[in-house]
């Protein structure tokens, strides 16, 4: 599956979770910057602006969010955005608030994340 494939409802869910990684620490590092052009590259400036705009519409806090998530069902898209979430999130020093989402996030919309063993 690729992000131009995505529904609206789950570019929702990408966009919700990216400003949730991304904003935790209050700062937008440069690689964060560049997976967020990524994707707007990937799923149009129109449909990452309108995805942002409803996140800000429909989102006061991390209980909304928490709310909407398990509403999005299709697991490919799952997959798709968790890697894509993953990615931002460790790009720089992730929090425990970040981390914590991040594991409810798998734990809700099954899915299998290990840490490879092989690499240092």
């Amino acid at each position: 599956m690729e992000l131009n494939q995505l529904a609206a409802e789950e570019q929702i869910a990408l966009v919700a979770l990216l400003e949730f990684v991304i904003e935790s620490d209050g700062r937008v590092s440069e690689d964060e910057a560049d997976r967020i052009d990524a994707v707007v590259a990937a799923i149009g400036e129109d449909a990452y602006r309108r995805a942002a705009a409803e996140v800000d519409r429909r989102f006061e806090g991390e209980d909304g969010l928490r709310a909407f998530l398990p509403t999005i069902t299709r697991q490919a898209a799952r997959d798709l955005i968790y890697g894509i979430v993953l990615e931002a999130a460790t790009s720089d020093a992730v929090d425990a608030h970040e981390s914590e989402m991040l594991e409810w996030v798998a734990s809700v919309w099954r899915i299998s994340t290990q840490l490879d063993e092989s690499e240092p």
